[in-house]
């Protein structure tokens, strides 16, 4: 079987033919998203180096920090540097978790999972998590940079307010996350499409990234209600983006015996092409459900709402053009030549 990194989706490559991976970027701001993205890789690199393992293939020229680094700029174009660079460090930290979760970085028991996911926890109230150990390689290394981003992260003045959300965000996606194991060993039967979806809008963790992106980017006069008036559309969002990853790694994770909305509405006697084309056709809706919930997110919370629909448009898009993790800061850097001749 290919290694999990050399797995391609051939089926989606052909029915999706002629998408392109910044199509989700307004055409106007294409620029300004390339080159705040190259230029925050140098620091978010710095700020990962210490913790090799959250690179997909073990090296920086082909790591997920150039895919990271761009959906946060392609998010939040404009804010300042370091709010993009973290937002991007994060990003990777929370591909190690999924890693984890997954049994790509090592094999680890319902225990550990549950065991690494509360000391994650801890680390947002301000209190010491406990030291990685350098033996739980992946494991230690996913900790010890989310450790470091914490201390960043309490550093934003929204943090005192959404701290206690984000931990909370982490606690769910973490139960979602056991029930997809449980779905994936055969110790419970695969669920329904509604209900994988539910599960999966949690396990995408686009719910727990943008719990820190209200503390990072949102207003400084933060508020527990800020939350409250944008969670049904991070929800419409985050479905938006878990079934735009499924349709690119359905054949990934059917060799995982991983459930997966195309798998699941294959069962029911659907083709592959009828399933990617019935998933894209209720993506559609959703969007304009997303929509629909952002344009009633009060006015102080604008910049999150315009966040936003870029993060969704910018990180649906990608999916129908290729994966996230074989982007290298090469490609991004000749994307932004291409663009600038």
């Amino acid at each position: 079987m290919p290694s999990y990194f050399d797995i391609r989706n051939e089926l989606a490559d052909k029915l999706l033919k002629g998408s392109h991976q910044l199509a989700g970027v307004p055409e106007e701001d294409r620029g300004a998203v390339l080159r705040a993205a190259l230029d925050v890789v140098p620091l978010a690199t710095d700020l990962l180096r210490p913790f090799p393992a959250l690179y997909a293939d073990g090296q920086s020229s082909a790591s997920r920090v150039a895919f990271s680094c761009l959906s946060a700029a392609a998010t939040f174009p404009f804010a300042p540097r370091e709010q993009i660079a973290d937002l991007g460090v994060l990003t990777v930290i929370l591909f190690g978790v999924d890693d984890i979760a997954d049994g790509v970085a090592g094999e680890w028991s319902d225990d550990d999972l549950t065991a690494f996911l509360e000391r994650l926890g801890t680390g947002l109230t301000g209190e010491p998590a406990g030291q990685a150990d350098p033996d739980d390689g992946t494991l230690g290394e996913v900790l010890g940079a989310w450790q470091a981003w914490c201390g960043r992260f309490h550093g934003y003045a929204g943090a005192r307010v959404h701290a206690a959300n984000l931990r909370e965000r982490l606690a769910i996606a973490g139960a979602a996350m056991a029930r997809e194991r449980a779905w994936a060993s055969g110790a419970e039967p695969w669920p329904s499409y509604d209900d994988y979806l539910a599960n999966g809008l949690l396990t995408i963790l686009f719910p727990t990234w943008w719990a820190a992106a209200l503390a990072v980017c949102g207003p400084g006069s933060a508020a527990a209600a800020h939350w409250a008036a944008i969670e049904e559309a991070v929800f419409f969002g985050a479905a938006c983006v878990r079934l735009a990853n499924d349709i690119r790694t359905f054949e990934r994770e059917k060799t995982e015996g991983k459930p997966n909305s195309v798998s699941i509405l294959q069962s029911t006697g659907l083709s592959a092409d009828q399933a990617v084309l019935r998933i894209s056709s209720h993506i559609d809706q959703l969007d304009v459900a997303h929509r629909a919930a952002l344009a009633g997110v009060p006015a102080e919370l604008a910049a999150i709402a315009d966040g936003q629909r870029r993060s969704v448009s910018f990180n649906g898009r990608w999916y129908m053009a290729k994966d996230t993790h074989a982007y290298t800061v090469q490609e991004l850097a000749e994307d932004l030549g291409a663009h600038e001749d």
